[in-house]
């Protein structure tokens, strides 16, 4: 995938017409989607990304990227935010068949 700016483009023809799914383009959004919750309750603690990332053992750049939705934590690396932040995340994988 060619980057964000693409998806963001993407996004708004989606919201302007009914345009086919398409599949990298929705994981980018489930990415981005992942890194705007820990911006948000980062910034909603008043911590700073230096700070998060030295209690998590990772780089700020790290950090940046995963908010900004580039860098994709594994389990173990999200559950080390989390504790850094003194907060949970609940992750819920996959859909209802039923809704």
């Amino acid at each position: 995938m060619a980057g964000h700016s693409n998806w963001r483009a993407y996004r708004e023809k989606r919201l302007r017409e009914d345009a086919a799914p398409h599949p990298e383009y929705e994981q980018a959004g489930l990415d981005l989607r992942l890194g705007d919750m820990i911006r948000e309750r980062r910034i909603e603690l008043g911590l700073t990304q230096a700070l998060v990332a030295e209690r998590a053992g990772i780089s700020q750049p790290a950090l940046s990227r995963i908010e900004g939705g580039a860098g994709i934590p594994t389990l173990a690396m999200l559950d080390r935010i989390a504790k850094a932040m003194h907060t949970t995340f609940t992750i819920t994988v996959g859909t209802d068949a039923a809704a």
